[in-house]
């Protein structure tokens, strides 16, 4: 559980120092940049926290690719993440096939359906994805799972992992207007940002679906010893899921309203059947695809 806290504590001291110096920043700033205030502020505390993830990952101990989750030779690595990417992206494609076929998703009115247009949204997700998952799986199924795997085992480091995943992706993207910017605004955004959690039935649904997408990324770890599995998954994922956000607007469905979350209007209730059929293929299937995923000796 120690190192569980020490990563906690990073996040939590790397918010509260990116609040701190967000106004004096954005002052300094504004004499050679137009940066909206919470760009800086945002930008500040994640630059902090790899600071302290950089120290954090030395006093730990965690200096080699194995404890990063890159285990496996680099080109069985890559194809490791391609195979599953594209498996992302099939399982996901059924998600926004029901969301689309009940009208809780709705063509983007300012969505013109081409080629082009199609091309565009996917390159826009496969940048996303790969960004996305190279950084939270490196941080979460990666250094974070074996830093707590080495004291408390793989599936302590599931069970901790996979909820902080879920509660982090509650940011909720606020604006402070220019008047308003002042000495407290660092901390005003940091709370309001997570003004969300403040609200449980608001989000509960879209918890337990964070909740359920974190476990099963954590399986593929505890199964395989790395995390290429995951970072193909999770890509693969956010393809659709920013392809959707592009090219989608939400949908006025009463008959089927009870299974998307007001979070987002795309995560909810429908992810719970959808995650569960997926984790329990892949548990009864372990046998045929570890193997090849499983990290060197």
């Amino acid at each position: 559980m120690r190192a569980f806290a020490w990563f906690l504590g990073s996040i939590l001291l790397a918010g509260l120092i990116g609040a701190a110096l967000a106004y004096p920043a954005y002052e300094l700033s504004s004499s050679f940049a137009t940066w909206a205030f919470h760009r800086v502020a945002s930008r500040i505390a994640m630059l902090v926290l790899v600071v302290e993830l950089v120290w954090l990952c030395r006093h730990l101990n965690l200096r080699q690719k194995l404890d990063f989750g890159y285990g496996l030779p680099r080109r069985r690595f890559l194809q490791v993440c391609l195979l599953w990417g594209l498996i992302g992206m099939a399982t996901a494609g059924l998600g926004a096939a029901f969301l689309l076929t009940t009208g809780l998703r709705v063509r983007a009115l300012e969505f013109i359906p081409s080629p082009l247009s199609f091309a565009r949204i996917f390159l826009i997700g496969v940048g996303s994805g790969i960004s996305v998952a190279l950084l939270e799986e490196t941080v979460f199924r990666g250094v974070m799972h074996t830093a707590i795997e080495r004291e408390s085992g793989p599936w302590m480091a599931a069970l901790l992992t996979a909820p902080l995943f879920a509660v982090l992706h509650f940011f909720a993207k606020v604006r402070i207007p220019a008047a308003d910017i002042g000495w407290g605004s660092g901390f005003d955004l940091l709370l309001c940002s997570f003004a969300p959690l403040g609200h449980p039935a608001l989000v509960f649904d879209s918890f337990l679906s964070w909740l359920l997408v974190g476990s099963i990324l954590s399986l593929t770890r505890v199964l395989t010893g790395n995390i290429a599995v995951a970072i193909g998954l999770h890509a693969g994922w956010v393809v659709v899921l920013r392809m959707l956000q592009e090219g989608t607007a939400n949908g006025n469905a009463p008959a089927f309203a009870a299974w998307v979350g007001h979070f987002d209007g795309l995560l909810g209730y429908w992810l719970l059947p959808w995650g569960t059929a997926i984790a329990a293929a892949m548990w009864l299937t372990r046998r045929s695809w570890v193997p090849a995923a499983r990290r060197s000796s």
